[in-house]
């Protein structure tokens, strides 16, 4: 039979619900050892339906060994040591047994312990089940001490039509639940698990977020070609749209035309921002003056004409700060950052701008760009935060950037220096865009490198899943870019020194970075080259990579084993000295070795040294009790390892069988 368990609560943010759901998930599956089929959400629930599965009972069989049996009788008669054996273990002398344990026969006893059923446990562990779910905040609403997301107000648990008696707080659990709050009214009364999703499609309840959402898609595109347009998709909102309805109605609602005088963008997100609509788009792609809505409830004019004048109250403030911006140049706003703080212990945004300015220009003459590409640089960190200041970023945070972008362009500055403005902040997930051109490019490199050398020198490591300040992204995005641009910049050099942790921080990220060509590869590479040279560690570890499963390199791979093998433990003596050498196969891998070491190797450029190592092995004793000739062949096969070395330490590659 099927186990459906529903949490009902107070409408719950958006952005919980699909959290909430993995973790029920994932807490249900690992205590009960069944699996979830089916997982369902929308604001007023939680839920989830398992596969069939037997709610019986497991039986543990455990052997208690007593005393040998030569010491439980005497003559055929039990023993003190038996009596005292069978009192311990509450058994009587119809239960013993006799074992072989070792060589020798021991008295026992066998007892059938029988554990709880799956339903037991849930029962048992409902409610801390219930307090792990990793919500971002947490409400108490009674009290009792327990806590949730929201209040809880009803739970629904049926094992086939069986009520499951479990328990949160003073809520207990009962086959029913309920519907839409406006369009259905009373309880649900369900007769088993499997009827849930059916029953509450009846009641205007989509419990289905997947369903939801392609609900969501499908009115939003109809409504769109109505009007011969295609809408606009800011990220993440159909999905935020979709978990903040049980059933989803579309509205569609105008605005004045003057709107349209703002950057598309700023439309876009103020109404994504502030009401969750949707903009459309003409033919052309330009916006057009409509907007699609979602309703909780059965739309009519009232509610158009509601979500209209709210509409038009957003964008008269946007056009109204857009206006106002645009009155005063960003470079008129940079002095006034020596008042917005960057970090309590790090100084201000204007000091911020300074360090920026200094940076990019090195960062631009290490990767041999020339004076044209300097000047816009620096002008463009030296704008770079300017539009913390304006009213439209002050208003809506998130277009922090595309403002700088578009005031820099209304106040002519260069296209470039526009653009890096905007640009500097990418990438700021792994899917994001990387900046494109050279100055954008290096102005985000600038950028997140103070970022991470400033924070971590005033104590902001990230620790476990804290990253306040997004350090682990910011490193992600300087890998991104010098490994997209191929620029083989020191990190060293350009920040001039480093804070503390700063080189172990960033080996780390750079691990994770690479994670995708396998983690032997990514640390046998890492173990011998520098992490603040990202760039060659890039390369290299691509390289090896695509290597890895090619006989070649397996075979080097072994050559390598073979050499470190034999070296002792620290063995630094590489003086190699020609007169000790007292073998042709030493000689020979000498001078295959001097000849290697004076070519600009390729990793399987070393596969030349497998037949003489080979030979050397075979035919020459590394050991020779001459102290001299063992030291001279140790130290031979040490100038071998640093030449692997130049590559990786080829100890941690994980060769398949």
């Amino acid at each position: 039979m099927k186990l459906l368990i529903e949490i009902g609560t107070e409408e719950l943010p958006a952005g919980v619900i699909n959290l909430a759901l993995e973790s029920l998930k994932e807490g249900i599956e690992k205590l009960l050892g069944v699996k979830v089929i089916k997982t369902y959400g929308t604001p007023r629930r939680l839920a989830i339906l398992t596969e069939d599965f037997e709610n019986t009972p497991t039986e543990k069989e455990e052997i208690i060994v007593g005393p040998p049996v030569s010491v439980a009788y005497e003559n055929g008669k039990p023993t003190k040591a038996l009596l005292g054996f069978l009192q311990k273990v509450s058994a009587t002398q119809e239960e013993v047994i006799e074992v072989q344990k070792g060589e020798g026969r021991y008295v026992a006893v066998r007892r059938v312990q029988r554990e709880k059923t799956p339903l037991e446990k849930l029962k048992e562990e409902f409610e801390g089940l219930l307090q792990s779910i990793p919500f971002p905040k947490r409400m108490r609403w009674n009290s009792e001490g327990l806590t949730f997301s929201r209040p809880i107000r009803w739970l629904c648990a049926l094992y086939g039509e069986e009520v499951v008696p479990l328990q949160f707080g003073k809520v207990k659990a009962d086959r029913i639940t309920y519907g839409h709050r406006f369009l259905h009214g009373g309880p649900l009364v369900l007769k088993n698990a499997e009827e849930y999703e059916e029953k509450l499609k009846s009641a205007y309840v989509i419990p289905d977020f997947k369903e939801r959402l392609g609900m969501v898609l499908e009115m939003l595109r109809e409504e769109a070609y109505a009007l011969g347009c295609t809408p606009q998709y800011p990220e993440g909102l159909p999905e935020e749209v979709a978990n903040l309805l049980e059933f989803p109605f579309s509205v569609v609602g105008s605005f004045e035309e003057k709107y349209l005088e703002l950057p598309e963008k700023i439309l876009i997100t103020v109404l994504a921002h502030h009401q969750r609509f949707f903009c459309l788009a003409n033919q052309e792609g330009k916006l057009v003056p409509y907007f699609v809505a979602f309703s909780g409830n059965t739309p009519n004019d009232l509610i158009k004409t509601g979500y209209e004048r709210v509409v038009r109250a957003r964008l008269e403030d946007a056009l109204f700060f857009y206006r106002e911006d645009l009155k005063t140049p960003l470079e008129n706003l940079v002095d006034g950052l020596k008042g917005v703080i960057f970090h309590p212990k790090a100084g201000s945004m204007w000091e911020k701008t300074q360090r920026l300015m200094e940076l990019s220009e090195r960062i631009a003459r290490a990767l041999g760009f020339g004076e044209d590409v300097v000047k816009k640089v620096k002008r463009a960190a030296f704008l770079s935060k300017a539009d913390l200041l304006t009213n439209m970023v002050k208003e809506l945070d998130e277009l922090q950037g595309y403002m700088g972008m578009v005031y820099a362009k209304a106040f002519g500055e260069e296209e470039e220096v526009a653009k890096a403005i905007y640009e500097h902040y990418l990438p700021k997930s792994a899917t994001d865009p990387l900046p494109e051109g050279a100055v954008s490019q290096i102005l985000s490199l600038a950028d997140k490198l103070d970022n991470i050398a400033t924070l971590l020198s005033v104590g902001e490591m990230p620790s476990g899943s804290s990253d306040p300040y997004g350090l682990r992204r910011s490193a992600y995005g300087i890998f991104a870019i010098l490994d997209n641009g191929g620029y083989n910049l020191n990190l060293r050099e350009v920040l001039g020194s480093v804070p503390q942790g700063f080189e172990e921080f960033m080996k780390n990220r750079l691990e994770a970075y690479l994670e995708p060509y396998g983690y032997d590869v990514v640390r046998a590479v890492l173990e011998v080259k520098d992490p603040l040279k990202p760039l060659e560690a890039i390369r290299l570890v691509q390289m090896l990579a695509n290597l890895k499963e090619t006989e070649k390199f397996k075979d080097v791979v072994e050559a390598y084993r073979r050499v470190v093998k034999i070296l002792p433990k620290g063995w630094e003596d590489d003086r190699v000295e020609e007169d000790l050498m007292k073998e042709k196969e030493e000689r020979e891998l000498w001078e295959k070795v001097k000849s290697l070491e004076g070519e600009r190797l390729e990793p399987l450029d070393l596969w030349d040294l497998k037949e003489p190592i080979d030979r050397f092995f075979d035919k020459v004793l590394v050991m020779d009790k001459d102290q001299e000739v063992r030291r001279n062949r140790l130290a031979l096969l040490f100038r071998i390892k640093k030449l692997f070395n130049r590559f990786g330490d080829f100890e941690k590659i994980v060769l398949e069988v």
